[in-house]
């Protein structure tokens, strides 16, 4: 007799739920540790937008009214931000969502997607649950080497993803690179650019969204409001695409995917100029701090451009993990992306970094 998981997408059965970062309260449950400090999530230290706070405070007497199914004032504000039309722009419940209705619109089990090894998690989380096969492409000093995507391509690839910066090596790639990637994959293919991380990039020579939305009818663009904004719980994010591209995604996507919170606070946190700013000049600031004091205690780090350093010393990162924990200090293992021996630690305010440091000296 059949049973019913017989029946599976092929590839489920062999996938690794994603793992997210220890939460404060199950560690304080566990260790109960004096004081802790959460740097697992790459979560931004400032907290969310202040402005975006006050949207919570709109919603006491309208909770059991349905949400704008079409999130028409949060696309607005994204369409005149990014300089696009709103027909060119997807609401997503995190830019998560984004990613898996692009997966659901063009995967199945006859197809395959190509991305890089150590690649964002999720990616070959929704590309094998599509029954879909995943190709990965080897890193070249931890960064895609978009350079050689196009020769992996097989006859059944019709996604691409790329991550830029990569969660978890922190590494980019620059306008030109991603072009050239683009101008030799066949227009046949999908490609996803994920831009989580996005603002914490300061090189001159990072990629133009708007020149290649221009150029590219096959390019879908990912942005979240997690990561700077700080709205990490409220799961809000978004896709920008060609008008025909976001009516396929649009079809699939469930009714009122967004809540109505959600979309208020990130209709004031993406006009919270101030709170960004600072956000980045304290990444940068203490992206460098914390790097340069890993260096000096003996460790390699990968060269980041996100919100995050990932690293590896003499030590073993599974016992390393646990140790900074009963300590008070939550960072992440990346066993998950094929870096075992690497810790990934969210960049902090200097009081945060500082108590990671002091507590990293000690359990070594």
């Amino acid at each position: 007799m059949s049973d019913l998981f017989d029946y599976l997408n092929e590839g489920i059965s062999s996938l690794h739920p994603y793992e997210p970062g220890r939460s404060i309260e199950d560690v304080i449950a566990e260790y109960r540790p004096e004081k802790i400090v959460k740097l697992a999530s790459n979560e931004n230290p400032l907290g969310p937008s202040p402005k975006a706070v006050e949207a919570l405070k709109l919603h006491n007497d309208d909770l059991h009214l349905y949400p704008d199914g079409d999130s028409k004032k949060l696309k607005a504000l994204i369409a005149k931000h990014e300089s696009l039309d709103v027909s060119n722009i997807i609401i997503g419940n995190g830019s998560n969502e984004v990613l898996e209705l692009a997966a659901r619109a063009f995967l199945n089990k006859d197809t395959s997607a190509l991305m890089s090894k150590h690649a964002f998690a999720v990616y070959k989380i929704v590309t094998q649950s599509n029954g879909s096969k995943t190709i990965e492409v080897p890193t070249i000093d931890w960064r895609h080497a978009l350079n050689d995507f196009s020769n992996y391509i097989e006859d059944s690839t019709r996604v691409c993803f790329v991550a830029n910066p990569n969660n978890p090596t922190g590494t980019y790639n620059s306008h030109n690179e991603f072009k050239s990637m683009m101008d030799a994959i066949p227009s046949s293919i999908l490609v996803i650019l994920d831009l989580a991380y996005f603002e914490y990039v300061t090189e001159q020579d990072y990629v133009r969204v708007n020149e290649l939305l221009d150029n590219y009818s096959n390019l879908l663009v990912t942005k979240t409001f997690s990561k700077i904004q700080g709205l990490a719980s409220l799961r809000i994010g978004y896709g920008l695409a060609n008008k025909k591209l976001i009516e396929v995604l649009n079809k699939i996507r469930q009714p009122f995917n967004s809540n109505a919170i959600a979309q208020d606070a990130a209709c004031l946190a993406i006009l919270d100029h101030d709170h960004i700013a600072k956000s980045i000049e304290l990444n940068s600031q203490q992206r460098d701090y914390l790097t340069n004091k890993l260096n000096d205690m003996g460790m390699e780090c990968i060269p980041s451009h996100g919100n995050f350093i990932s690293f590896k010393g003499n030590f073993k990162a599974d016992k390393l993990f646990i140790d900074l924990m009963k300590e008070g200090v939550i960072v992440r293992p990346i066993a998950l992306y094929d870096m075992p021996e690497f810790i990934r630690v969210t960049v902090g305010t200097k009081a945060e970094n500082d108590y990671f440091l002091l507590k990293l000296g000690q359990v070594l």
